[in-house]
């Protein structure tokens, strides 16, 4: 079961960083009118493995921050 919930986790910090990333890249481009880019580019971009890879840890990372982010903010405002 904890190896379940490891890896369901994982899916959802690298999902959250995934939307994270796309908002920002979508509203950086609404501001400089450059092309659109589409949320799969962002979740499994098209190439070689190493670039997938490095896209999951970046997805990855970018979840982690934004969610220890928010759960601070939750304990700066509900205190």
């Amino acid at each position: 079961m904890d190896f379940l919930q490891i890896i369901v986790g994982r899916i959802l910090l690298e999902y959250l960083g995934a939307s994270v990333r796309f908002l920002y890249v979508n509203l950086r481009c609404l501001l400089n009118d450059d092309d659109f880019t589409t949320f799969s580019g962002i979740w499994s971009p098209t190439g070689s493995n190493k670039k997938k890879e490095e896209n999951s840890s970046l997805n990855h990372m970018i979840g982690v921050i934004f969610l220890g982010a928010l759960i601070l903010l939750l304990i700066i405002f509900n205190t």
